[in-house]
C-alpha cells in the first residue's frame, strides 16, 4: 500500500506537475492532501483541475488548510478603501477570482481534519495545523503538542501548514509533516518540491521524503506574465524570495510590516497595512534584520 502525501502547493501548479509526473510512474494507491491550494502564485485553476482529476482516478483523501478558510471567509473581497493595501490583500482577492462556485461549493465541504482508515493497517490523522484548528502548528518540541496530541485516538498523525518536512515522535504519537510542494521554508538542497510518500506493509507505515527540481524560473515569469507584480507587489517580491531560496515566510514580513506600521501611527490594524510600511520590512529582510 503506497500514499503520495501533498500538502502546502499555493497556486504552484509547476511544482504540482512536477510531483504528479513524477508520481505516475510509481505505484500509487491514494492520494493524500493536506490543505493550502489557494495562494501566493498564480496557478491556482490548475492546481484546483488537478485535484478534481485525481479525485476520478485513485481512492482520494483531502482536507482544507487556512488559505481555503480565508477564502470562504471572503477575506478580501469588497471593502474597496483596502484599495490602499494591495501587499495584504491583493494576494486573497486574486485567488479568489481564480475560484468559480464550484470550486467554492468543493472546497465549503472539506473537514480540517479526518482519518485514513484501512483494513490491516493502523489508522492515520490527517489535518493542515493540528486536528483541532488549520493554523496550530505542530513543531519538534512544540509546548502544546502535549495538549494538541491528546485529542488524538490514532498512533501516526500527517500534518502541514509549516512547510517543512518533518518526522518526529512526540507524545506516544509519529508525525510526519510532507514540507511543502509550493513553497517550502528549506534547510539544504536548493528550492525543490517537497512532498512525500507513506508505505504500508506488516500493519504499519514507514515515510518516504522526496524532493524535486522543477523550473522556478517558469513560476516567476508566470508571476510576471500574470500581473501579481502589480496585483500584491511586495508579497509578491517576497514570494519570489522564498522561491528563490530564502528562509523567511511571508508571515514574518507582515509583522514586520504591521510592527513598524504601529510604531508610525500608534496602532495597526490588518490589513490596513501601508505600502510604504511594506517597503521597510522588505528591505529590512533583505538586509537580514528578519
Amino acid at each position: 500500500m503506497n500514499i503520495a502525501v501533498l500538502s502546502d502547493i499555493h497556486g504552484n501548479h509547476i511544482a504540482l506537475e512536477a510531483c504528479m509526473e513524477y508520481l505516475e510512474k510509481q505505484d500509487i494507491d491514494a492520494y493524500c492532501f493536506l490543505g493550502d491550494y489557494v495562494g501566493e502564485l498564480p496557478g491556482t485553476r490548475q492546481v484546483m483541475d488537478t485535484l478534481y482529476d485525481l479525485q476520478r482516478k485513485l481512492p482520494y483523501y483531502i482536507i482544507k488548510g487556512n488559505k481555503e478558510d480565508y477564502q470562504l471567509y471572503g477575506l478580501g473581497e469588497g471593502h474597496p478603501e483596502w484599495d490602499a493595501y494591495p501587499s495584504t490583500v491583493g494576494m486573497l482577492r486574486y485567488g479568489r477570482q481564480q475560484l468559480t462556485q464550484e470550486d467554492i461549493s468543493f472546497l465549503e465541504k472539506l473537514p480540517i481534519t479526518d482519518r485514513i482508515r484501512i483494513e490491516g493497517m493502523e489508522d492515520i490523522r490527517i489535518c493542515h495545523g493540528s486536528q483541532r484548528a488549520v493554523k496550530e502548528d505542530i513543531l519538534p518540541g512544540g509546548r502544546q503538542n502535549g495538549e494538541i496530541l491528546a485529542g488524538v485516538e490514532e498512533k501516526y498523525v500527517l500534518c502541514g501548514h509549516t512547510h517543512r518536512a518533518m518526522d518526529i515522535q512526540e507524545c506516544g504519537k509519529t508525525i510526519w509533516n510532507p514540507g511543502s510542494v509550493g513553497l517550502p521554508i528549506i534547510t539544504e538542497g536548493g528550492m525543490k518540491a517537497q512532498f512525500m510518500l507513506l508505505h504500508g506493509g506488516n500493519g504499519g507505515w514507514t515515510p518516504e521524503f522526496v524532493a524535486l527540481d522543477y523550473d522556478i524560473e517558469s513560476v516567476i515569469r508566470d508571476m510576471r506574465e500574470k500581473g501579481l507584480y502589480e496585483i500584491a507587489p511586495y508579497w509578491s517580491m517576497v514570494t519570489e524570495c522564498i522561491l528563490r531560496g530564502r528562509k523567511v515566510t511571508h508571515g514574518q514580513v507582515l509583522c514586520r510590516a504591521m510592527e513598524l506600521c504601529e510604531q508610525e501611527n500608534g496602532r495597526c490594524d490588518w490589513p490596513e497595512v501601508p505600502e510604504n510600511c511594506w517597503e521597510r520590512a522588505y528591505e529590512d529582510m533583505k538586509s537580514g534584520i528578519i
